[in-house]
């Protein structure tokens, strides 16, 4: 069982998420019945929100206006028992999501740029600090990353689509800065930063079928078995670095590797429940109740 004496920080986007079920073809010009849903999202919410729900105390770093979109978004976290230290930004972002009959998506996001308000709250005595690739993209990345480096004992980096070339190149050199512990990274995002393994001392990689872990010379891996069929994969990466974290936090470093197995396969079970569940916070079987803070 996890502790309630252990806090992660997580850095990373809190959004409202806007998710369209079309229920049949969309058509140009056309209204299309659809079914919509409206939820905090993010990756960083998403990952507070589970790792809460795991009994680890978090707070998270975010991005949000004084707008009805931050308001939203703050309550659901406050009701998740998540501390929220917010950095001023000029709108609340969110994100549309069209969902297509297999549960795939295509995302429209708005969020504004705060990896230098992040960098400036990051806590002197941060122990476990995991952070969302998606502000390394951001101009002052160096500044978070050189921050994060500094102040954090345990750091972990998720990986991000990169929009271009030099993009990835800047990531690279911002990851690099971080010194991450470990990188967590789809086989997309790994083919784009050539693996990984040059910026972090530990690597999991994740496929629909197989996950594979390396951390300083531990090797694990995780085969996901043919199940139900996914409705929803919003947040479902999310979560499994959520599980990952919460019970590698309990772990010595590098873990053992029994433990990293174990972590694989609780981390690969709830992404597979979460992806059969509607919302990237859909709570699923298992997960506790929410406990607020003070």
């Amino acid at each position: 069982m996890t502790s309630d004496r252990h806090e992660i920080l997580v850095i990373g986007d809190a959004l409202l998420d806007v998710s369209a079920s079309p229920k049949r073809p969309m058509r140009g010009g056309a209204d299309v019945p659809a079914a919509i849903r409206l939820a905090p999202g993010g990756q960083g919410a998403n990952l507070a929100v589970r790792l809460a729900r795991r009994g680890l105390r978090v707070r998270l770093v975010c991005g949000l206006a004084a707008d009805a979109s931050g308001s939203l978004v703050r309550e659901a976290l406050r009701a998740e028992g998540v501390v929220v230290t917010a950095v001023t930004v000029p709108d609340s972002g969110a994100v549309v999501i069209v969902l297509d009959e297999r549960g795939e998506r295509t995302m429209l996001s708005q969020r504004s740029a705060f990896a230098a308000g992040a960098a400036a709250v990051v806590p002197p005595d941060a122990g476990w600090t995991v952070v969302s690739g998606y502000l390394l993209l951001e101009p002052d990345a160096h500044e978070l990353a050189r921050a994060v480096a500094a102040r954090s004992s345990r750091r972990v980096l998720l990986g991000c689509a990169m929009p271009d070339d030099a993009a990835a190149t800047d990531w690279i050199s911002a990851a690099t800065a971080m010194r991450p512990d470990l990188l967590v990274l789809n086989t997309a995002e790994a083919d784009e930063i050539d693996g990984g393994a040059t910026i972090a001392t530990g690597v999991v990689t994740t496929s629909e079928r197989l996950v594979r872990a390396t951390i300083e010379g531990v090797s694990a891996e995780s085969r996901t078995a043919p199940g139900e069929p996914a409705i929803d994969t919003t947040g479902a990466g999310d979560a499994f670095a959520a599980a990952l974290v919460a019970a590698l936090s309990q772990e010595g470093w590098p873990p053992i590797a029994s433990a990293l197995e174990s972590a694989l396969v609780g981390a690969t079970e709830l992404a597979s429940a979460v992806a059969r569940t509607p919302g990237a916070q859909g709570r699923v079987a298992g997960e506790r109740a929410a406990t607020l803070r003070p």
